[in-house]
């Protein structure tokens, strides 16, 4: 064993020890084996050192304006920044960029799993689609979504405002992403991959929160809300991807008539295909 090994092991064993103190809440054999099974996989590994590399294709030139896009302009309306200081508790711990951080781990899995750099029809078809939306209604059942709701400034805003239900359970959380992170070091994956995929796994809690009617983020949405993002090492995004995105272009196919734009930056509304 090396040096850099040894030292991994002891991290591990004593954040392990740590999470263990927490032994009693519900499923947490899930997070527990979670945690042991990420060590050795592959997906979640390389997912981590595609930043490293870029995200987009050379000639991808599309973009877009956060405030076109009906979701995500609730998002960033209904979502709080980053002040310069964290000052608990005044500071919102559910912030829009945690909310951009789910974006970025489904743009990793749509990389790793189609093995080449987003393209301009990738792109929009994560952007413009529902999969973001899945996972915000629906949480650990993103894979089977039901019908979504108009975007709401007002549920992001509910989402800003939930704190942890006690000490005990940020201290959970994060006992969670102090095993993740030995992980990400070891394997030199991108410096801030630790922190994306803990910024989504706590946006996940918090839409868990309040999928469930809690008014704070309890145990149960946090095994909920990490286990969700698990989910993202052992799939691949693209089929749901591509469906949201379908479901996305068939509404504005049925609202021509009811004036909607043909373009958002660019983009067509309104595919040519038949």
């Amino acid at each position: 064993m090396s040096y850099f090994e040894e030292f991994l092991e002891e991290d591990l064993d004593k954040y392990f020890k740590r999470l263990n103190e927490f032994s009693y809440v519900e499923n947490f054999d899930l997070i527990h084996d979670g945690l042991l099974n990420l060590r050795d996989n592959q997906q979640f590994i390389e997912m981590g050192r595609i930043p490293k590399t870029g995200y987009n294709k050379e000639d991808r030139k599309w973009k877009f304006e956060e405030d076109k896009i009906p979701f995500i302009k609730a998002a960033k309306n209904g979502l709080s920044n980053f002040p310069l200081l964290y000052l608990p508790p005044l500071t919102k711990i559910v912030q829009y960029d945690f909310f951009i951080a789910l974006y970025s781990m489904i743009q990793l899995n749509y990389i790793y799993c189609a093995n080449e750099k987003l393209d301009d029809d990738d792109y929009k078809s994560i952007i413009l689609g529902d999969v973001a939306a899945y996972f915000t209604y629906f949480v650990e059942d993103f894979e089977n979504p039901k019908t979504l709701p108009e975007p709401s400034e007002d549920f992001f805003k509910q989402i800003t405002n939930i704190k942890y239900e006690t000490k005990n359970v940020n201290k959970f959380f994060n006992c969670i992403w102090d095993i993740i992170s030995p992980y990400t070091n070891a394997y030199r994956t991108d410096i801030n991959y630790c922190r994306t995929l803990g910024f989504a796994a706590l946006y996940l809690c918090a839409c868990s929160a309040l999928k469930n009617n809690h008014d704070s983020i309890t145990f149960d949405d946090v095994v909920t809300g990490y286990l969700t993002i698990f989910k993202l090492f052992y799939i691949d995004i693209r089929p749901l991807v591509k469906k949201g995105y379908a479901n996305y272009r068939g509404f504005y196919y049925k609202n021509k008539k009811a004036g909607y734009p043909k373009k958002i930056l660019g983009a067509d509304y309104y595919s040519t295909e038949k």
